[in-house]
């Protein structure tokens, strides 16, 4: 099912991006737990489908424009693993915004989310562990949108040692699921 996951879930971001919260929200389970941005208002955690409706609902009214590009997902078995770059711009003030480096953990079963959770990369870099050379070539990936060969020219070091790091840094990344499903 992992190869699958990742098509739905690349598929949410895409209805998502689209401003179809309807396709969204009908992938989550009846009784998904969902915890949002720690940093933004209400960020749950909610523990149904109805509930984190409501806060997008809200979340998508304050901005005139928002996407969520993942920019990496990380196949973890029966979960997935986002690393989500977001821009938008405020309806009202007309503000733009460009995020960091988010991380979602987002858990399938039978075709629908059961799990979501938001950590700022800043969160993650304790959580699991990440090493300097690993959040570096993490932020440069994600957050600049760099491909490995820009990664390695930039840190100037060679285009394998951008790949190990990052393979370390996804490997940590993933072992973060086992912790989330107790949670």
């Amino acid at each position: 099912m992992s190869r699958e996951n990742v098509e739905l879930v690349r598929r949410w971001y895409d209805a998502w991006n689209r401003g179809d919260t309807h396709t969204v929200i009908q992938s989550f389970a009846p009784d998904v737990v969902w915890h949002g941005h720690p940093r933004l208002p209400e960020p749950g955690p909610y523990g149904s489908r109805d509930e984190v409706e409501r806060w997008m609902a809200q979340f998508r009214e304050a901005w005139g424009e928002l996407r969520t590009e993942p920019v990496e997902l990380l196949d973890a078995g029966d979960s997935v693993i986002a690393l989500i770059h977001m821009t938008g711009r405020g309806r009202g003030s007309g503000v733009e915004i460009g995020g960091g480096v988010d991380v979602h953990l987002i858990t399938i079963a039978n075709g629908e989310v059961t799990l979501f959770r938001i950590h700022p990369a800043d969160e993650v870099v304790e959580l699991a562990g990440l090493q300097r050379p690993e959040f570096e070539a993490l932020v440069l990936r994600v957050q600049e949108g760099l491909s490995e060969s820009s990664i390695a020219d930039r840190l100037e070091v060679e285009e394998a040692e951008v790949s190990a790091t990052l393979a370390g840094a996804y490997n940590k990344l993933r072992a973060l699921i086992p912790s989330e499903r107790v949670s």
